[in-house]
């Protein structure tokens, strides 16, 4: 009897073998789920965890003994959000993106999974914050002012929406709006570095669902100063990190989506360091209101992104006072070309990545204050060609007889108070400019002899902030600094 127990038993054991995968599976696949799960993660412990408690003595590890090695770096994490149908769908999207980038490109990085109340929102800690989803969804208050600080101290934060759907994507722009209340949800350029970080990715496959054929990438950021702290993207990315795809969906194919992901990795690990708090940025201050001799600047404000750099001009005015021998104090301001006080701002300055048109009235505005003696000074922040094109585009529309022209090397504006023969640009401009060079390229518009407008579609701005800037394609600081310093000497002294 005992016998025929043991082979009972055996039997038991055999059957279980074949089927328990198969129950153990229908426990642990999330409902509703688009793909397999992940292989388990090691799990993160303090050192005191390792073992259950021992009775004393406890036999040492011998030196001879191999220590396990360091587990890679945490550099995203998953937020968990309520029914794993809308967050977990895509189980292994993450890992399988990782895993691919340590194949394909050697990186070796980890990733974590979090409810938004265990988020610590320290970028040092958590790089990059993950959220995807199907459904309809709205932080808190609370939850809001924790994201915004957290990417304006360096932070990261990739929102994608699963399968293309509606609802999801509706609330990401509605709580961004709220959360960046001061700034514009916009679709990135084709040269922005996201875009060109690692891959260069000009056109994107979509699925059947999405109408297929390619388009160019579909990726909306938010801008903290020139760094795109925030993208959102209304195709699924995560259904081809996750290596499958759906007919229905609105999703950008397997390969070109594993692609961009790797591209914001690269682009959110190169960028960390710009995050700096506004409260930390450097604001020029001139604290004697009583002295006469001010020369009073204005920042134009426009229909695009018209303060990408909120420190740079400040601290150019500030180098000039410290670095110079000229005693004047300076009046900065921002404005708007149509401010009946403009005509008493001798120096405007105007900047942007995207492109803007100047309205009839601001374009007579403008025209009027050049012919009257003002000087504009402008520059393309990080190099962008959307503004670069805008820039030139609204200028004829304000001095249509006239062409932004290259100021000749010899020119009295690269001579004082620094002779200007060489200057060195930013890697990111090395590798745009076929041949490189290390002549100055600006331009400019002369008006009964002298320049009214001096352009420079290379970024100098990010130059004078003194802060870095892996993917401005301009100057170099120590250059950007002597041209500024020498264009604003000229508008004064002509």
């Amino acid at each position: 009897m005992s016998k025929l127990r043991n082979v009972g038993a055996l039997v038991a054991i055999l059957i279980a073998g074949l089927v328990l995968p198969d129950l153990l599976w229908a426990e642990i696949r999330t409902e509703g789920s688009c793909g397999p799960p992940p292989p388990p993660r090691p799990g993160n412990r303090a050192s005191a965890e390792g073992f259950a408690p021992l009775p004393l003595p406890v036999t040492p590890q011998r030196r001879s003994e191999k220590k396990k090695p360091p587990e890679p770096p945490v550099i995203i994490t998953k937020i968990k959000w309520g029914d794993v149908r809308d967050w977990a769908t895509d189980q292994n999207d993450v890992n399988n993106l990782l895993v691919w980038m340590k194949t394909k490109l050697k990186l070796n990085f980890t990733y974590d999974e979090r409810k938004i109340g265990e988020l610590v929102f320290d970028p040092q800690r958590m790089p990059a914050l993950y959220r995807t989803g199907h459904f309809a969804f709205s932080f808190t208050a609370q939850q809001r002012a924790s994201l915004r600080k957290y990417a304006i101290n360096g932070g990261f934060i990739i929102f994608d929406t699963c399968c293309g759907r509606k609802a999801f994507a509706d609330s990401v722009r509605k709580e961004l709006s709220l959360i960046f209340p001061e700034t514009k949800l916009r679709l990135l350029s084709a040269d922005h570095p996201i875009f060109h970080c690692y891959y260069d990715i000009d056109k994107v496959r979509l699925s059947a669902g999405a109408g297929g054929g390619e388009i160019p990438p579909p990726l909306y950021g938010i801008n903290i100063g020139c760094r795109t702290a925030v993208v959102f993207s209304p195709y699924d990315m995560s259904c081809g990190w996750d290596m499958h795809q759906h007919a229905d969906a609105k999703a950008i194919k397997a390969e070109d989506a594993l692609r961009l992901g790797a591209n914001l990795i690269a682009y959110s690990t190169a960028t960390k360091s710009m995050g700096v708090s506004l409260s930390e940025s450097k604001i020029y201050i001139d604290a004697d209101s009583t002295k006469w001799d001010k020369f009073r600047v204005a920042q134009i404000k426009h229909q695009g992104d018209w303060n990408p750099d909120p420190a740079a001009l400040s601290v150019l005015l500030d180098t000039i006072s410290a670095a110079t021998n000229v005693k004047i104090s300076f009046d900065r301001k921002d404005m708007n070309l149509t401010d009946p006080n403009i005509g008493s701002y001798p120096f405007l300055y105007m900047t942007g990545h995207y492109s803007f048109k100047l309205s009839d009235e601001e374009a007579t505005v403008l025209k009027r204050y050049l012919q009257n003696g003002g000087f504009l000074f402008a520059d393309a922040c990080c190099g962008r060609q959307a503004f670069d094109v805008a820039f030139r585009r609204e200028m004829k529309k304000v001095l249509p007889e006239q062409s932004l022209k290259l100021i000749p090397a010899d020119h009295a504006i690269y001579r004082q108070p620094t002779k200007i023969t060489a200057v060195q640009y930013t890697p990111a401009a090395q590798i745009k400019m076929r041949p490189t060079t290390t002549t100055p390229m600006l331009e400019g518009i002369s008006i009964d002899g002298h320049l009214a407008v001096v352009y420079s579609k290379y970024d100098l701005g990010c130059g004078w902030e003194l802060k870095p800037h892996p993917y401005g394609v301009g100057y170099e600081a120590r250059s950007a600094i002597s041209l500024g310093i020498n264009t604003v000497l000229y508008s004064i002294t002509h």
